[in-house]
């Protein structure tokens, strides 16, 4: 009986839409200023994986092919 309690719970938790304004702040700033920081903050955390993960890929390539150059240095 215990799980179904908690899915009830969850699920009762989830219908109520005054959790959706729990931030009065998010709200209230309302300025296009703030609303353009927003947007500006929300591209830079949804862009920086892919620049991880590019800046990785260069290393790893750049290594490689520093590699190979000295390898053929040696012949």
């Amino acid at each position: 009986m215990k799980p179904f309690t908690m899915i009830l719970t969850l699920l009762l938790a989830m219908l109520r839409t005054s959790a959706a304004l729990a931030c009065a702040n998010c709200i209230a700033a309302s300025s296009q200023r703030t609303i353009a920081a927003y947007y500006a903050s929300t591209m830079l955390l949804s862009l920086m994986p892919f620049a991880l993960i590019g800046g990785i890929v260069g290393a790893v390539y750049l290594m490689g092919r520093r590699q190979r150059a000295r390898a053929d240095s040696l012949r």
